[in-house]
């Protein structure tokens, strides 16, 4: 019997690691469109937080109950240790973001948050000795070589103020302590949580925002901000990234650096510099290299 059930075991292990890479690749895409939606509503930062926290909290609960396959929440067990801690870690992670969209250059932004995998290589080995895999730790650092090489034939590395690039530090740390979060606590409904955390960061900013003093139009852009970029974006990485080692979650996630030129390309015409598409490549030949070799680990 044991003999016959290894290979089901295995088979299952399998399929959600193929899951968990589809899925973490679907929220990059998705995360990739925060720089257009930033252009499209330039408004007051806590206007911002409160729309987006809202509707991206409801998509996200829309989420959790798609993926639970019933109508209900299961926030009682979201409010255990773990789930508070990525429902604060997240809501302030979220009002860092678009602190630092607003106060930064977006190419900074962008350079800081290369960072991520290597960050969380090192908080998971700190916290619970997870080793990553020698060529996670290289495709990591091929891919933070193509974000520098992207933002330094756009703006170089110098522009942006030191409050912006300080909260834009501040979110990757956010987004690091996330992943390993999610990795250790797997029995918390993190989708819940994140969902919560949405409502957290729009409460935060109700009492300093007027969030009815800008035109309807601008309200549905930042509905959909927070749909697109919280449901498809943080919603979708919450599922797959507990099904895949921390480093691995956090470098897959990284494929949205070569995309958000991208749609700023196609909507606004800006054809990016030749760092650009060189950056970008190296970058998307990390993820396909990863992907490549854990295919050929696993037959």
């Amino acid at each position: 019997m044991t003999n016959a059930t290894a290979p089901l075991s295995t088979a299952a292990s399998d399929r959600s690691v193929a899951i968990g890479i589809a899925l973490v690749l679907s929220s990059a895409v998705a995360w990739s469109t925060a720089g257009f939606f930033a252009r499209m509503v330039p408004v007051d930062i806590w206007i911002v937080v409160f729309w987006r926290g809202i509707f991206g909290g409801l998509s996200i609960a829309m989420l959790a109950m798609i993926e639970r396959r019933r109508f209900g929440f299961d926030f009682k067990r979201a409010f255990s240790l773990g789930g508070i801690a990525l429902i604060l870690i997240s809501a302030t992670g979220k009002i860092a973001f678009l602190y630092a969209l607003q106060n930064t250059t977006v190419a900074n932004v962008t350079v800081l948050y290369a960072t991520l995998p290597f960050m969380t290589a090192i908080l998971a080995w700190l916290w619970f000795r997870e080793k990553a895999a020698r060529r996670t730790l290289i495709g990591s650092l091929v891919a933070g070589v193509g974000v520098l090489i992207t933002v330094a034939g756009s703006t170089g590395l110098g522009g942006g103020h030191i409050l912006g690039d300080l909260a834009a530090l501040f979110m990757t740390l956010t987004m690091a302590l996330m992943t390993v979060i999610m990795r250790r606590h797997r029995d918390v409904p993190m989708l819940e949580a994140a969902a919560l955390s949405g409502f957290v960061a729009a409460t935060i900013a109700f009492p300093m925002a007027e969030p009815f003093s800008i035109a309807t139009t601008d309200i549905l852009w930042l509905a959909l901000f927070g749909l697109v970029t919280q449901g498809g974006g943080l919603g979708i990485y919450t599922m797959g990234a507990r099904r895949l080692p921390s480093a691995q979650a956090a470098l897959l996630s990284a494929s949205e650096v070569p995309m958000s030129p991208l749609w700023v390309w196609i909507f606004f015409q800006e054809v990016p510099v030749q760092e650009t598409f060189i950056g970008g490549g190296l970058v998307l030949a990390a993820i396909l290299w990863n992907i490549a070799a854990e295919l050929r680990k696993r037959p």
